[in-house]
């Protein structure tokens, strides 16, 4: 059978299947001890959860390093947040079992989450089920599987996979793993592609169809799992899976190197991050800078706000990683779609259109001073952090920040505190007011970075969440590349330079395109470095621009995708 699902981690794995199944955690038979005897039972198995998971984040540091071992601990945190675990003894107070009690607080944490609509954050709920499934076993006292005992070519497949267990497996034995549930941005996913291991998510019947011992093929990088292949299917993706293997042993190549197009212009190659791990990862793989990194990801799955002094620790770790080049800290973008408990935000009936972003944080100025304050500070030593507003859509909103900063500034040289006086402010460009605008926003700032992603989506009226708009979503719309010509045009007119954070400037599509139209700086997934970098090195601009002239021609995103695929095909390469 032949599975369709989302591409979580490329390459092509083959091997057998092992199917990870959740234990039986039926708790029907449980008694009720009483108070007393419910949360003694409890706490000793928080005890024991603290013990094994600890246990299991060294284990992860060891093999994989802190990125991978902080995911555990993570958990940690959950069992000791205070809010979780009166909940619990809540609803044990209540006349409910131990188990019982975990699981219903479990889920109206889940709720939470998932009442946000936005499906990065909802991915946290796995960590919160994981979390929940770890304390029913040990109050139930099932055994569970060893992760570290599967045989080679081992293909995992399971309606979860938890990134617990990833942490721990003995990844020389594992092919793939093929998780029912999650996305591109859930740990699991993360974890697999930092690994560099096959993932397939996203599809639904997979852990019915298959048995244990049943071969599986694993392709993570067009997102199709096949079960049981015949021997002319398995020939197939078996030279599929050499080619892929090739083809990344070539891209080594690139990874010293600077990124010229074939004229031999230099090209900036950022990455996007969201901490400190994949700080390092993009380093590694070659990347020349940080043109987004996400800040709200500190803010998420705790009970408060992160300090001043915590906040100052991770940009200063950043921007050490990466110096002297730049690191651009994009300012808290949360609110509506995001939502962060420890902000108490309200629910709102249209969030993508609501009190999120720069808005929240012009009303909060506190919240917003305490993050400008780390980042000014984190700066101080190698002055390579700049900071990016997003969400912006008039003038009024960069001079209002740009005030506060200011104010902040003041504030740190009152206390002899060191920072950094000429870090430059930018902003996302990302709604149609800001394209509109475009020319007077590059008076009142340092730099553009053109987010495509929410920019598609606000420009065509399109959620990119909701599948059935997703062709209607497209960067390729002829409405989208003029709001692209037109921010390029205006940096260029004013001399500011122009980056692009969404993942659209990974695609070779949409490559020529943006350097004919005078991209200074691609940023992308640290996994998509030296992609991007070879690609970019095929192209000549005078190719580039002859492409681009056709394309925007063309007046239908049909038009334009055909287009281009024909032209890439029959266009000569030159790296």
């Amino acid at each position: 059978m032949r599975f369709k699902g989302v591409a979580g981690s490329p390459g092509v794995g083959i091997g057998f299947a092992a199917l990870f199944e959740e234990p039986n955690l039926d708790w029907k038979d449980a008694e009720y001890l009483g108070i007393e005897g419910e949360k003694n039972r409890l706490n000793e198995a928080i005890a024991t959860f603290k013990e094994d998971v600890t246990k299991l984040a060294n284990q992860a540091l060891e093999k994989h390093g802190k990125g991978h071992s902080d995911i555990l601990k993570r958990q940690i945190s959950l069992v000791r947040d205070p809010f979780f675990l009166q909940q619990i003894n809540d609803l044990i107070d209540g006349g409910k079992v131990a188990e019982a009690a975990v699981n219903d607080a479990a889920e109206a944490c889940a709720e939470i989450y998932r009442s946000t609509g936005d499906e990065r954050i909802m991915e946290r709920i796995t960590d919160i089920m994981d979390a929940r499934t770890r304390l029913l076993t040990l109050l139930l006292k099932v055994e569970t599987l060893d992760p570290e005992s599967l045989p080679p070519q081992t293909v995992l497949v399971g309606k979860d996979i938890p990134a617990s267990t990833i942490a721990v497996l003995n990844l020389a034995n594992i092919a793939a793993l093929v998780p029912e549930s999650g996305g591109f941005t859930s740990h699991g996913a993360i974890m697999a592609r930092a690994f560099g291991i096959p993932l397939v998510t996203g599809l639904k019947g997979v852990f019915d169809s298959v048995k244990n011992g049943d071969r599986v093929i694993v392709d993570g990088n067009d997102g199709e799992v096949v079960t049981a292949p015949d021997e002319e299917t398995l020939a197939t993706y078996m030279a599929k899976r050499q080619s892929y293997l090739e083809d990344q042993k070539s891209l080594n190549k690139f990874i010293n190197l600077k990124t010229l197009d074939a004229d031999g212009q230099a090209h900036l190659l950022f990455a996007n991050i969201g901490g400190i791990n994949e700080a390092k990862v993009a380093k590694a793989n070659g990347a020349e800078g940080v043109g987004l990194f996400r800040t709200e990801f500190l803010f998420l799955d705790r009970a408060t706000l992160p300090s001043e002094e915590e906040q100052f620790r991770i940009y200063s770790e950043v921007a050490g990683i990466f110096a002297p080049n730049e690191v651009v800290v994009r300012t808290l973008d949360v609110g509506g779609d995001k939502n962060v408990p420890a902000l108490k935000l309200p629910k709102e009936d249209n969030p993508f259109l609501g009190y999120r972003a720069i808005r929240y944080c012009l009303n909060e100025p506190e919240v917003f001073m305490t993050q400008l304050r780390a980042i000014l500070r984190a700066g101080a030593k190698d002055k390579n952090l700049s900071i990016m507003l997003p969400f912006v859509t008039s003038v009024d909103e960069v001079s209002a920040a740009r005030k506060i900063l200011e104010t902040c500034k003041d504030e740190l040289k009152a206390k002899g505190q060191a920072y950094d006086e000429g870090v430059k402010l930018g902003i996302m460009v990302e709604t149609p007011a800001a394209v509109f605008m475009a020319e007077e926003l590059t008076q009142v700032t340092d730099f553009f970075s053109i987010g495509t992603n929410d920019l598609a989506q606000y420009t065509l009226a399109a959620d990119r969440g909701n599948a059935k708009l997703a062709k209607l979503c497209s960067p390729f719309h002829p409405a989208v590349l003029k709001g692209l010509k037109k921010v390029i045009e205006a940096g260029k007119k004013a001399k500011k330079l122009v980056g692009l954070c969404g993942e659209s400037g990974a695609n070779p599509q949409m490559i020529p395109i943006l350097l004919a139209l005078g991209l200074d700086e691609f940023s992308v997934s640290p996994s998509s470095v030296l992609r991007v970098r070879r690609e970019i090195a095929r192209w000549d601009m005078e190719r580039a621009k002859a492409l681009t002239r056709d394309v925007l021609s063309l007046t239908t995103t049909e038009a334009i995708t055909d287009y281009l695929k024909e032209a890439l095909k029959t266009a000569p390469r030159t790296a």
